[in-house]
């Protein structure tokens, strides 16, 4: 599984939380502290927003190691935007590590990442596949099951070039619950966990989500507070200031400062908006597709 990030707030060079935070997403790569296996060499990328009028994103991803590439440290250091993702990759076990297989993933004004896997993805692959529209389809440059549920997703969402928060909500729970009948009319019984996270460059949707009640899904937290650096240190401290106000979701809490950080609860999905509000809310699923 994965490490990422996403960021909504005032406009910032990307480094802070990326490369010097107490925990950046760099120092997830080789030392994860919410994995029972630390290392997340297997890939990385970027996802941004430009500051001028476009709506359509920016990417940068890699097979390097995050911590030994030298564009991604130039770029997070120079490079300015109000929204973005960050992702590194630990790759599933028979997932080739290749520059179509690095997180995010891109269509339209969407980000999508993941952090999790699809488990017995190669059982029910096929089925997947034939469930996409043309359009769908055709959006699948790689072979991860992370690009597959962005192409089911954007089925879902119906390629809508303006869709609100509430159809982005929708969308991603009916892309889970499709994921769960396909995998079951596949005899796929086993938990998949499903971090999934999609952005339109203003509104946000991540889950934190495990199939099966006896598993444990894999770790997400939200926080919000205005950034800053206080004696060389990566801060994020309480504010009612929105121009000043960040608000991020991440794997693992970035800095130290514990009261900002707060867990997102299991089975359920964190809402992020260009408003300065976040909410959580369960992912609620019909009873015949969770048994």
């Amino acid at each position: 599984m994965c490490r990422f990030l996403t960021y909504t707030g005032p406009v910032t060079v990307m480094s802070p939380l990326i490369f010097q935070a107490d925990n950046s997403l760099v120092s997830q790569s080789k030392y994860s502290q919410k994995r029972k296996t630390p290392t997340n060499a297997d890939g990385f990328g970027l996802g941004w927003y430009p500051t001028q009028d476009d709506p359509i994103p920016a990417s940068f991803v890699n097979v390097d190691p995050a911590w030994s590439n030298r564009n991604l440290k130039m770029i997070a250091d120079k490079v300015q935007t109000h929204h973005y993702f960050a992702h590194v990759r630990d790759a599933s076990i028979g997932m080739p590590v290749s520059q179509a297989n690095c997180h995010p993933f891109q269509c339209m004004q969407y980000l999508w990442m993941h952090n999790g896997r699809l488990d017995l993805f190669d059982s029910f692959k096929r089925s997947l596949l034939n469930s996409l529209s043309d359009r769908a389809f055709s959006l699948i440059k790689g072979n991860t099951d992370s690009e597959y549920a962005f192409a089911l997703f954007m089925d879902q969402l119906g390629f809508n070039p303006a869709a609100s928060l509430i159809q982005l909500e929708m969308a991603m729970v009916a892309t889970i619950k499709k994921i769960m009948q396909i995998r079951k009319q596949c005899g796929a019984n086993t938990n998949a966990f499903i971090n999934f996270a999609v952005t339109d460059g203003k509104n946000t949707v991540v889950t934190r989500f495990a199939t099966l009640e006896s598993a444990q899904p894999a770790s997400l937290f939200y926080g919000s507070g205005a950034l800053s650096f206080v004696e060389g240190m990566v801060k994020i401290t309480p504010t009612d200031d929105k121009t000043k106000m960040c608000m991020i979701v991440c794997s693992e809490p970035l800095t130290k400062d514990i009261n900002i950080w707060k867990k997102v609860e299991r089975n359920y999905l964190v809402s992020v908006t260009h408003e300065h509000t976040i909410t959580q809310k369960p992912i609620l699923l019909p009873y015949q597709v969770l048994v």
